[in-house]
């Protein structure tokens, strides 16, 4: 009993345990702070390209390759695959009225997409909110209106157009020129594009990848709504089109064209007209619930290589998981994660040095209490106890408290920018710089538990020293301590 009165009674009437309170208070929720918010942009940042990418991707050249029909059947067909669905990625240049911008462009079937990615959760605006926007602006008589309320009773916004009515697109929100955020970082539904015209321009390759003799093509397509993933780089270049509609520009659909090959070079004769079949540059598949990725992807390789043999004249196309696509840049954030928690942990040995030192400087001030309490029956140790009881007191204080803090903070940040932003005009976190358009506003329950527990033991750690000095006090020379 008497070791918790003299903890209570060190804890509140002594200033100096507090600093080291303090001091375990900070690095807690410096520690915290940094790893939720990295940790949440890695997080962040893996949930948007799976989300984009799907499980496998099985990607060819950017010409394309033939016989892709025949694969996506074969590559379905088996047991660790569960859907898939060709897609054409390529690079165009989009027209808002007066302004030009650079695109990549995405050619897919967005009810298959939704069966693999499931797209439809980054679809910025609902329906009836855009058709009510769209209706205020323009009143229920007006052509885009009308438009626009056919375009989305649709199960899937996109549509290759037909009888004279021009194909249909979806453009991230940061692609659209007028949009501007607020200090929330909200965008204004008034801004939204959909429903109004824009202009892609392509560039078709041969199939041997050179610009050939087709000409730049140019089309008319409608916005029908704006998507946003969260992953500003994706958000800020991404444009999606009916599958059919692109790969027709790109001429990758079948066609007749006459062969040169044959014709005699003295007499002008012979050639003959020969069909082209079509062609896709990417699969994005779907791994069957409870095989792993890696499993899948091997799968998928055998079976490229059984379709195409040692004949396939053209690039054979190769299968990637999501993770390999993208894994030059999770990788360096993985690492540069590690590393920033690494040196902060190194900072957190602050803690350590301070409970140590103030520890020290009680036991210097105490020796004659101690000496007191040896005197009076108290073992070294029960001496010991004390003050390492009075270390775990100082950790758990300020390892919760920095847990309460470093909460408050992450959870809050976006507003504390918003705050700081209006203030003084300086912006802490660039999307532009940073990818995603919000810092990451989460914290892990697990990792935080982690820290707060290395708090407590780094608190009881410093005390240990000063705690072993303070028990090996002989009572006499205790006593006659000045």
């Amino acid at each position: 009993m008497f070791k918790l009165l003299l903890i209570s009674k060190y804890l509140r009437r002594k200033l100096a345990p507090l600093f080291a309170a303090v001091a375990v208070m900070l690095c807690t929720a410096m520690v915290i702070i940094v790893m939720s918010v990295m940790g949440g942009f890695l997080e962040q940042f893996r949930e948007s390209a799976r989300n984009l990418t799907g499980d496998i991707v099985v990607e060819g050249p950017l010409q394309g390759f033939e016989g892709y029909e025949g694969l996506l059947d074969a590559v379905v067909a088996l047991p660790e695959v569960a859907a898939g669905t060709p897609m054409i990625e390529t690079f165009g240049l989009i027209n808002f009225r007066d302004t030009a911008k650079p695109v990549r462009v995405q050619g897919v079937d967005l009810a298959d997409l939704e069966a693999i990615v499931g797209y439809r959760h980054t679809l910025m605006w609902d329906p009836p909110d855009l058709l009510q926007a769209s209706r205020d602006f323009f009143g229920e008589d007006h052509p885009r209106y009308k438009q626009l309320a056919t375009q989305l009773t649709r199960d899937h916004p996109i549509d290759p157009g037909q009888d004279g009515v021009p194909p249909e697109a979806l453009i991230g929100i940061e692609v659209n020129p007028v949009h501007v955020r607020d200090d929330t970082g909200k965008y204004a539904i008034e801004r939204s594009w959909a429903g109004a015209p824009i202009t892609l321009t392509v560039v078709p390759l041969s199939r041997s990848g050179t610009l050939g003799t087709i000409e730049q093509q140019r089309r008319r397509f409608l916005v029908v709504n704006e998507f946003k993933s969260g992953l500003f780089d994706v958000d800020s270049q991404y444009v999606f089109v009916p599958f059919e509609t692109l790969q027709g520009m790109l001429a990758m659909d079948e066609r007749r064209v006459f062969s040169d090959e044959d014709i005699d070079p003295v007499t002008g004769e012979g050639g003959q007209e020969i069909t082209l079949p079509t062609r896709t540059n990417r699969l994005v598949l779907k791994a069957a619930p409870g095989i792993g990725v890696d499993t899948a992807r091997a799968a998928v390789q055998d079976t490229i290589a059984a379709y195409y043999g040692d004949e396939f004249e053209f690039a054979r196309p190769r299968a990637f998981t999501w993770e390999e696509v993208h894994g030059q840049f999770l990788g360096a954030v993985q690492n540069e994660r590690g590393l920033i928690t690494f040196l902060f942990g190194i900072i957190g040995l602050v803690a350590i040095v301070m409970v140590a030192t103030t520890f020290y400087m009680i036991v210097l001030e105490k020796t004659r209490d101690i000496g007191v309490l040896r005197a009076i029956g108290a073992s070294r140790a029960g001496v010991m106890q004390m003050f390492l009881g009075y270390g775990l007191a100082i950790g758990i204080v300020g390892a919760l408290l920095g847990l309460a803090i470093a909460v408050g903070v992450v959870t809050n940040l976006n507003e504390i920018q918003a705050v700081i932003e209006r203030t003084t005009g300086w912006r802490m976190w660039d999307p532009q710089t940073y990818f995603f358009d919000r810092i990451p506003d989460r914290v892990d329950a697990a990792e935080a538990g982690w820290v707060v527990v290395g708090s407590v033991v780094s608190s009881v750690v410093g005390a240990t020293l000063p705690a072993v000095i303070a028990a090996r006090l002989r009572p006499v020379e205790a006593l006659r301590y000045e």
